[in-house]
């Protein structure tokens, strides 16, 4: 038998690796993957989207070429990254262009308060990373008569991007790696007005004679970052994150540091509050377990290596596409096409 053949639809040019991050996890389950953009690529799609005919899987042109590729790809399954539904037009020629019978999936990553009303429920499941989209779900589903398939499915880490490593010592203070918003910075202001000690890194970050500290970071920069700071400080961006884990919480405990996350409903779904992330409900109560972690270095420790062995174990893109693949491709023996990487 031939290995599973998935054809992967996303924003290929995204500030964040999710896309490229779920291609290798299905190439590490054995896979044969094609990845296919849904962005404006080609000139005619760029003409297109300059004259008003709509953006994404609303433009004929872009919709046009993607059926197209996956036509010619003749994939098993079909993942469909940050869509809960489809226009018209690309469910129609999306299913023209897969064989009969082959699952089109979508896999959510931001948070969706409303689903927008040129969307039709296109899929045969859609998994979805934050509890809050479940009942938006169930109403858009609902509205249309369709029976949902929806299943919980946190987002993930790709190891190799953020490999481990220990640092011995490490510097006693919270480190922020990221765009600093102005939202953000207000936060920032009253995790410093708690008495905690942090270090800003990224875009909008302020540093005037540091000014390397304001620009742009690879993930190498980061994960070294998150591993020579004693915690690091999470947050969740307002309107892509609800009650749900950002992908910063499993890069964390990968590169070997220590993450902290306020005290949302589906955290403990992917990690023991206490034992392998620091969990808050205000910028006091950080404080204060900071200042318990600075002064417990085996309990710091027994942190890193409790939150990296489950990460690797349960949070890994790789482990995504296996459970995507067992929901839908019963008939393939996965376990033959395992990759051994």
């Amino acid at each position: 038998m031939n290995p599973p053949r998935v054809a992967i639809l996303g924003k290929s040019r995204s500030i964040l690796t999710w896309f490229e991050d779920t291609l290798d996890g299905f190439r590490q389950r054995g896979c044969e993957v094609a990845a296919i953009s849904f962005q404006a690529d080609t000139p005619a799609e760029r003409v297109s989207q300059k004259r008003g005919e709509g953006k994404e899987l609303h433009n004929p042109e872009i919709v046009r070429r993607s059926a197209a590729e996956l036509a010619g790809f003749s994939p098993d399954l079909v993942v469909v990254l940050n869509k809960a539904g489809l226009s018209a037009r690309a469910a129609e020629a999306w299913r023209l262009a897969i064989r009969p019978g082959v699952p089109m999936v979508g896999w959510l990553c931001d948070c969706l308060n409303k689903i927008p009303e040129q969307q039709i429920p296109a899929f045969d499941g859609v998994y979805y990373f934050d509890s809050h989209c479940l009942p938006v779900l169930e109403k858009f589903h609902a509205e249309h008569r369709r029976e949902p398939w929806l299943r919980y499915l946190p987002l993930a880490v790709n190891p190799v991007r953020y490999p481990f490593q220990r640092v011995d010592p490490v510097t006693p203070r919270l480190v922020f790696a990221g765009k600093c918003s102005p939202h953000r910075h207000r936060i920032f202001g009253e995790m410093r007005e708690a008495g905690l000690p942090l270090d800003l890194y990224g875009p909008g970050s302020g540093h005037l004679l540091r000014f390397w500290r304001n620009f742009r970071l690879s993930s190498d920069t980061i994960a070294g970052l998150y591993r020579s700071h004693l915690a690091v400080f999470n947050l969740p961006q307002p309107g892509n994150t609800e009650n749900g884990l950002n992908l910063r919480a499993f890069e964390i405990p990968a590169a070997g540091g220590i993450g902290t996350y306020p005290d949302v409903a589906d955290l403990s779904r992917c990690f023991e509050p206490g034992k392998e992330i620091l969990v808050y409900k205000n910028a006091a109560d950080l404080a204060k377990q900071f200042e318990a972690l600075r002064l417990d270095p085996a309990r710091a420790a027994a942190m890193i290596e409790a939150a990296h062995t489950r990460t690797l174990r349960d949070h890994t893109f790789s482990q995504r596409a296996q459970t995507i693949l067992n929901d839908w491709l019963s008939s393939f023996r996965i376990s033959d096409f395992l990759s051994t990487r």
